[in-house]
């Protein structure tokens, strides 16, 4: 209401001015050119003015607003960005395809007019790489960090799974450690880092980071399990005694690596093979014994059923009669006679181990069983028969080697 109100009373203030003005007279204006000629008043030319520069500032109005954000600069500006976002969209589905180079091309391309260039560049880098691009790959990397530095992590990711890609586990174990201490709960880094770990056998290492791995389901229960069999079985291989120390210390380092196993690895077949390899270097054969008759017990192996013919026993008759129960069960399984020929060998049961060698000789030929059973025969004083068998033995070798060499 007082905005009407001060219309009104401004309105009535200006038109009795033009009329107090109007009382001293009108004037005119004379325009001469050539011989055409224009007369008016002076409040007509007034009039005029006004009205053409009203009219040519709103001309410069719409033509600042149809070139500016209003307009043509707006359109511009989302045509340029419809545009990139088509090359994104495009790219992005190449790379689903497995459309390396286009996808590399089309995604690089785009990256600097793209709403989101760091994806761009990472998918770009990723293409390269799988198309064994790799120097390209890494250049990209190096743009994405240059560029975008706050994408300095994604990009240092990259440039770690390159290291990879080419081998070089140890280089890329020296730029992932940094990234670690910056940021140790990353997914994909911990993948990478075991990953690292693994290629250059790093196994203690590898070992610290699986409570990470599984605390943050970096990798799946199964590839987790699988992991950690393998940590601990290449620890309990790769096991070797303090020659300074006295056997008990050395049991006893044995023993600690054996406790910091997880509970649940030591029914693996794998993980118990190489704690057994570990005991025979310690000088314990009879728990050898009973881990193997425990562990072949519970579940059949045949690289435990090897261990158990190749352990030097201080009861090697207790073994004849263990493996012999076992045979009542697995009849045909070429590992456990193989095994029982061995064993009645060393104690001196030269008739059986015969029988058994010659047997798993039929089932399943191997160099082993023809030089345990030409001692055995040497033994038992048929020396012709056993050269016969060194040559048979010697004959099967060559074979091997030559069938492995084709």
């Amino acid at each position: 209401m007082r905005k009407l109100l001060l219309f009104v009373v401004s309105a009535l203030l200006i038109g009795a001015g033009l009329v107090w003005i109007l009382q001293f007279g009108t004037g005119y204006i004379l325009f001469s050119f050539d011989s055409f000629t224009v007369e008016m008043s002076v409040w007509t030319g007034l009039l005029i003015y006004l009205l053409a520069t009203a009219f040519l500032c709103w001309l410069l109005l719409t033509l600042r607003w149809v070139a500016g954000v209003g307009g043509l600069r707006l359109w511009w500006r989302r045509r340029r960005a419809a545009r990139s976002s088509n090359l994104t969209s495009e790219g992005l589905q190449r790379f689903a395809d497995a459309d390396w180079q286009h996808a590399t091309d089309l995604l690089s391309q785009s990256a600097d007019k793209s709403a989101m260039p760091v994806v761009n560049l990472l998918f770009a880098a990723r293409s390269a790489a799988e198309n064994n691009q790799i120097n390209q790959a890494r250049q990209t990397y190096k743009r994405l960090k240059t560029s975008y530095p706050k994408a300095h992590f994604q990009a240092d990711k990259g440039l770690a799974e390159l290291l990879l890609l080419e081998r070089k586990p140890r280089e890329a174990i020296l730029l992932l450690q940094s990234l670690y201490a910056e940021k140790p709960t990353d997914r994909g880094l911990l993948r990478l880092l075991a990953d690292a770990y693994y290629m250059a056998e790093n196994w203690r290492k590898l070992q610290k980071i699986l409570r990470d791995l599984k605390r943050y389901k970096a990798i799946g229960e199964d590839a987790l399990l699988q992991l950690e069999c393998d940590v601990y079985g290449s620890l309990l291989d790769e096991f070797t005694p303090d020659s300074s120390l006295s056997l008990g210390e050395q049991r006893d380092q044995l023993e600690e690596l054996w406790y910091n196993t997880p509970k649940k690895l030591h029914k693996h077949p794998d993980i118990i093979a190489g704690y057994v390899a570990g005991l025979s270097q310690v000088g314990a054969p009879d728990k050898t014994q009973a881990v193997l008759i425990k562990a072949l017990n519970n579940q059949w192996d045949s690289e435990l059923v090897r261990q158990f013919g190749l352990l030097a026993s201080k009861t090697p008759e207790k073994q004849v009669a263990t493996a012999e129960k076992w045979l009542v069960l697995h009849p045909k399984d070429a590992d456990l006679i193989l095994a029982l020929g061995l064993i009645c060998d060393r104690a001196k049961l030269f008739g059986k181990a015969r029988d058994y060698l010659s047997q798993a000789i039929k089932l399943r030929p191997s160099v082993q069983a023809y030089v345990g059973l030409a001692g055995v025969l040497e033994h038992m004083g048929e020396t012709r028969a056993s050269a016969d068998t060194y040559r048979r033995g010697l004959l099967f070798e060559l074979e091997e080697r030559n069938a492995a060499s084709l």
